[in-house]
């Protein structure tokens, strides 16, 4: 812009200095009146002179209030980013906090506080759905989670063994088989402790159900059935009747204590059977079930087997025990 005014006052000099022939009278006239020659370009000049000294100063001003702008727009936009940036770690720190509240109170809260139904048992359930359901054996006991059988048998079974694939290990040690292990869904053994907690308030009845790897299917059926408790070694207290297409051979367990690999509770000394036959189970002397032995299809002894079912130890396919709650 100054380069601009400088310009201008540059082409009217040399109009002035070009005119200077003609307006010699004006000149004239002009020194008569005012006493010093030139006088008037002289106070054009010096009025151009202001101007351009405030344009000057105008053209500073705007350059700073450009570099102010520029600075503030620097600082607000570093301040958004810093604003974002602190939103999207509160966002994600008060994501994190909840969940681990969440996960603590699933953790310190009871499955009944949660909204799941409570039943006292599978016969209780009124869905007529195999699934999975949460119950409680006594009124101020901890509730837990077991498979029902809702269609066998006519329904309202609790299942405690399931074996159909061999996907999951049986030969495991005392504390297992006291808590339970495996997959309600799937493969599985709900617990010696538990299953000593649902017989001993009430009368209940066992079936077994079978089927040999030819898909030949066959079940075992007792009228009782209860277990005593951990101090007891979780003796088998007691066995009912027979019924049923498997053959009867629970009756030679009939007042056994429960034995495993790291717990030698049978009637034979210098061997423990759960560890010969590789199955943890109510053992005698070694009798002739052994539904939690290896899943294997061979007679060998140590195979998941029931001997009167084909009058063998030849290993089974499936294999699922139920106890059902009786009026």
């Amino acid at each position: 812009m100054k380069l601009l005014v400088y310009c201008f006052v540059f082409g009217a000099v040399l109009y002035v200095d070009a005119s200077d022939g003609v307006r010699e009278t004006e000149d004239a006239v002009n020194h008569s009146t005012n006493g010093t020659p030139g006088n008037g370009i002289e106070m054009i000049l010096n009025k151009l002179d202001v101007v351009v000294d405030k344009l000057q100063k105008l053209e500073d001003k705007v350059k700073k209030m450009e570099n102010d702008i520029h600075e503030h727009r620097s600082t607000f936009e570093k301040s958004q980013k810093d604003i974002y940036a602190a939103v999207h770690k509160l966002q994600y720190d008060v994501a994190f906090n909840l969940t681990e509240i969440q996960n603590r109170n699933q953790e310190q809260i009871p499955l009944h506080k949660l909204g799941q139904p409570i039943f006292s048992s599978c016969k209780d359930v009124p869905s007529n759905v195999s699934d999975t359901y949460t119950i409680r054996t006594e009124s101020d006991s901890e509730p837990f989670k077991v498979y029902c059988e809702q269609y066998k048998f006519g329904g309202g079974w609790i299942v405690f063994q399931y074996r159909h694939d061999g996907s999951l290990n049986f030969y495991q040690n005392w504390n297992e088989f006291r808590d339970g292990f495996g997959d309600l869904q799937k493969e599985h053994w709900l617990g010696l402790e538990k299953i000593h907690q649902i017989t001993k308030r009430q009368r209940h009845e066992l079936v077994i159900e079978m089927k040999d790897f030819n898909g030949t299917y066959k079940f075992a059926r007792y009228d009782a059935f209860e277990i005593g408790s951990e101090k007891e070694q979780y003796i088998l207290k007691s066995v009912g009747t027979y019924n049923g297409t498997a053959g009867d051979e629970m009756r030679y367990h009939n007042g056994k204590k429960f034995s495993t690999k790291d717990r030698d509770n049978d009637d034979k000394p210098y061997q423990n059977c759960a560890r010969s036959r590789e199955g943890a189970w109510w053992h005698g002397r070694c009798n002739d079930a052994n539904l939690n032995g290896r899943y294997i299809n061979a007679d060998d002894g140590k195979s998941m087997s029931w001997f009167p079912f084909n009058s063998n130890w030849q290993g089974l396919s499936f294999s699922r025990m139920m106890i059902r709650e009786l009026e």
